[in-house]
């Protein structure tokens, strides 16, 4: 019987009364043996012959020594015999570190050994379209500088959005290409950041439906006109989807000062019982509200 001993060069084989012991090296290292299997290959056939549920050190070990095709197998095993996977917080620590420094290696060699995985980043304008309703300004943003080209990148990391009174400040970073993506808008009016929102939609693309302060159709997106990017374009769709919408929904109820204001005034001219109204009254009557259709609305 043989005995199998590692050292950091090489394994040396001796006589061992007791059976034959597999020592590797990353054992030696401390990391905890995975049940006495000494390969990637015996992982499989050690859990499937004993019934056992595989542990989070053992789906741990597997990580540990570069075994992912086996920790795949233990997750899916250890959820399959009733475990809870996404509690294994330090098997998440461990993966996600190591798709980090790997991330780093891939950059590396994908942009000539640039030192940084962004060593040439560069900044995008990113392209966008816009509608609106009266309640809220709609954006639709792609991940590059022409909303009629290709997407630059399909994903983005580390996306800041920051919305003030007047004011959309976005960024990121691709993920494919060391790219920062950008936006920055000074718009016409006061909006609610609060009430605002945004989301990923399809792929190279983010959407943003920010609250108006205000319930008003505005004359242009910016405050400042002749500021207006090169790539910012009128989003037709939305806007007929939104003018459609408003034609079917009920009139706004004027503000409470309006409202008390016309019934005192409707008060003061009320005709006597069975009093015809008078003839400008009928006039005015007869006058339906402006749609607003004439309104000119800029880019």
């Amino acid at each position: 019987t043989l005995c199998v001993i590692a050292t950091p060069r090489r394994r040396t084989r001796m006589p061992c009364a007791l059976g034959v012991i597999s020592v590797t090296l990353a054992a030696c290292a401390g990391a905890t043996p995975l049940r006495g299997a000494a390969t990637a290959a015996e992982v499989a056939s050690l859990f499937t012959s004993t019934g056992d549920a595989p542990t989070e050190q053992d789906v741990l070990d597997c990580v540990q020594r570069g075994w992912w095709e086996s920790a795949t197998h233990l997750v899916r095993l250890a959820h399959d015999r009733g475990l809870a996977v996404d509690e294994m917080s330090q098997v998440l620590s461990a993966a996600t570190r190591s798709r980090d420094e790997a991330s780093e290696v891939l950059s590396l060699l994908r942009y000539g050994g640039s030192v940084g995985a962004h060593a040439e980043e560069t900044v995008v304008a990113c392209a966008f379209q816009w509608a609106q309703s009266e309640g809220a300004l709609h954006l639709n943003v792609k991940f590059s500088s022409r909303i009629d080209g290709p997407v630059t990148v399909l994903n983005v990391d580390n996306e800041k959005v920051s919305l003030s009174e007047r004011r959309l400040d976005f960024s990121a970073t691709g993920r494919q290409k060391p790219k920062q993506f950008t936006l920055q808008l000074d718009l016409h009016g006061e909006i609610v950041p609060e009430s605002s929102s945004w989301s990923f939609a399809s792929v190279g693309r983010m959407t943003f439906t920010i609250a108006k302060a205000v319930n008003e159709t505005w004359p242009r997106l910016l405050k400042d006109q002749s500021a207006r990017p090169t790539n910012m374009h009128h989003w037709v769709e939305r806007q007929a989807s939104l003018d459609a919408e408003a034609k079917k929904s009920p009139p706004a109820p004027k503000p409470a000062a309006e409202g008390k204001a016309d019934a005192k005034s409707a008060g003061d001219a009320k005709p006597a019982d069975g009093e015809a109204p008078a003839a400008d009254e009928k006039a005015a009557a007869s006058v339906k509200p402006a749609t607003g259709s004439g309104d000119k609305q800029e880019l």
